[in-house]
This record gives structure tokens, sequence and C-alpha cells, in this order.
């Protein structure tokens, strides 16, 4: 038996994941409501993986067959989602639910510093989920990026699928608004989308001898040519600008007993999580505050911004308001 490792209690009905290992043969399960028990290694049972996937898949066939008339039956390719799911009011398990007809090839990663660090890759068959971390609710300021790649897999020919990556910045009106009952997991959490459907152009039919007679015709009445609408998405105008303060005593009141190294670190988290907050805000321009000093906070906020893809310049901001003690950075 291992961590992640889906077992059966032989003696009730209950079924669930092994989180821990305790003394005295003790194992921690985490059970379907959330709930973690402690049980005897020798009172579960492994489930396998393929027992899991087939009754499973035996339940959903035989449930659309009753519901469904075979030609009103659509294969459903969208509906792949990051789900939060409350443990208790500080911890949340972190979820991805695939509840589509396709299989999905995934990985998760977060991202800091300019580096990325997995979390978690796996094979998610069509109609499952699967638990992949779990995330403290009371540190959410804190929390880094998440990138989510995967590739589409539908036995058959068909349409190409491009692979999707989507790199979801966590803000906290739009995560607690999120709140829904989850696909497949059928409860309450933070539910956000990461496919989107993808509606395909579907060719005009000409009619051949229409056309010929209005070439030919050179009596024929001018019929104004009528213009295509195009639905076209409407992004939030720019926000002038935006100003954010780096100056250590602004950002805590614990400054006297913190080392050098400790500052620069809080204050480039605080520049870090502001600038992705301005991105996703869609703010136009931001002006960091870092004063002079050293030089060395300086230095590496301009390190960092002329690496960044969604900045398109950055300059010394207006040096007569900020001397050399501010930067401005140009978001794209």
């Amino acid at each position: 038996m291992h961590v992640g490792d889906r077992v059966r209690l032989i003696h009730f009905k209950q079924e669930g994941i092994i989180t821990n290992f305790l003394p005295n043969h003790v194992i921690e399960v985490e059970i379907e409501d959330g709930f973690r028990i402690p049980v005897l290694q020798n009172e579960v049972t492994l489930i396998a993986m393929e027992e899991t996937i087939v009754f499973r898949e035996k339940r959903q066939r035989i449930s659309m067959q009753d519901s469904v008339p075979e030609s009103n039956k659509v294969v459903g390719e969208v509906g792949f989602f990051l789900v939060f799911i409350p443990i208790n009011e500080k911890q949340l398990t972190v979820n991805l639910v695939n509840n589509t007809e396709i299989d999905i090839l995934f990985t998760i990663g977060e991202l800091k510093d300019d580096n990325y660090g997995g979390i978690a890759a796996g094979h998610l068959r069509k109609k499952t989920f699967q638990k992949v971390e779990e995330a403290n609710l009371d540190r959410f300021e804190k929390w880094s990026p998440l990138l989510i790649q995967a590739l589409i897999f539908k036995a058959g020919f068909g349409t190409p699928k491009e692979p999707l990556t989507r790199k979801i910045v966590f803000n906290a009106d739009s995560f607690f608004k999120s709140k829904k009952k989850s696909p497949l997991l059928d409860k309450e959490g933070y539910v956000f989308q990461i496919d989107q459907k993808i509606e395909s152009v579907k060719p005009e039919k000409i009619n051949a001898e229409q056309l010929k007679e209005s070439m030919l015709s050179a009596n024929a009445p001018t019929e104004p040519v009528k213009e295509k609408i195009i639905e076209k998405i409407i992004l939030p105008p720019k926000f002038k600008n935006r100003e954010i303060d780096l100056h250590i005593e602004k950002l805590t009141d614990k400054a006297d007993r913190m080392n050098a190294g400790e500052m620069l670190e809080l204050q480039l988290d605080t520049f870090e999580k502001q600038l992705d907050k301005a991105i996703f805000e869609n703010v136009g321009e931001v002006i960091f505050i870092h004063g002079v000093g050293n030089g060395t906070l300086r230095t590496e906020i301009q390190r960092r911004l002329s690496k960044h893809k969604n900045v398109a310049f950055f300059q010394d901001a207006q040096k007569e308001r900020f001397g050399y003690g501010a930067t401005s950075a140009k978001i794209k």
C-alpha cells in the first residue's frame, strides 16, 4: 500500500484514499465526504483502478441507455475543471475533474519567480476526477499561479485537438464568487473551467445559377452587401496606472525582527503578486516604488520585468517625483 491508493473498508461500506501512515500499523484514509479516519491496515483492502473505471463506466452506460435515445446522444468534449473542495474552514482539496466523454493527459504545476514546480501529472479517463493537492485557505494571499497543460485523446478519426495550456492566477474577488456544485464530485466548491468550446465556422452555401445571373445581367439591381456580424470579445479598458509601495514599513510591522534577506524576500514576493494581479485586472501601467537604498531591490525588479512576457517595457518612473526610487512597467 502507498499514499494515494484507493481502498475499501472491509467491515464498512466506505471507500477512500490513503493519505498517511501512522504508528502501530494504522493508516489514515480520506473518505468521500472529506473526513479522514484512522484505520488498521488489516481492516482495508486495495481497490484496483481497473475495477473503479469498469464499474463507473458500466453504471454510466446503463444510465445513459435508460434515459437518452440513441439518436440524441451527444459526445461531450468540453468539461475540464479545476475544483477546490473545502475540508474544513482552513483546508481545501485541489481536484481536476474530467466531465467529458474523452480522455485527458494532464500536468499541473505552480509558477514562482520565473520557475515552474510540478505538482502532479496523470491520465484522467472520461467522467473521472483526481485529487492532486491540498491548499490552505488562510495562506490564500501567498498562492502561486497554477499552470495546467493537457493533451486530448479520442479513439478513431475526427477533428484534431490542439494541446491545452491554461495559466490560472488567483484573485480573492473572483475566487470566492466561483462557488457552486462541482460536476462529478457533486459537492459545493470553488469551480474553474479550464477548457472552452470553440465553434467551427460553417461555410455558406452558394447558389451557382443565381451567381451566374447576377454577373451576366447588366441591368440586374445591385444589392448592398450584407455585412456579417462578428461577435467580438470586448476587454475592459486598461486603467491608467497603479502605484505599489514596496518600502518594508508599508508591508509589515515586524521589520525590526527581520534580517536583510527576509525583507528582500517579502518585497519581491509582494512585487510578483502585485504584478500578476495587475496583469489579471488589465491594468495598463504599474509603478513599483522601491526606494534607492543599495540598489539590490531595484536591480532584481528590473531583471524580472525584462524577462516577463506580459511586460511591454519598463523605465525609471518620473524622476522629478521619485528620483531613481521607482520603476514603471507598461503591461501588454
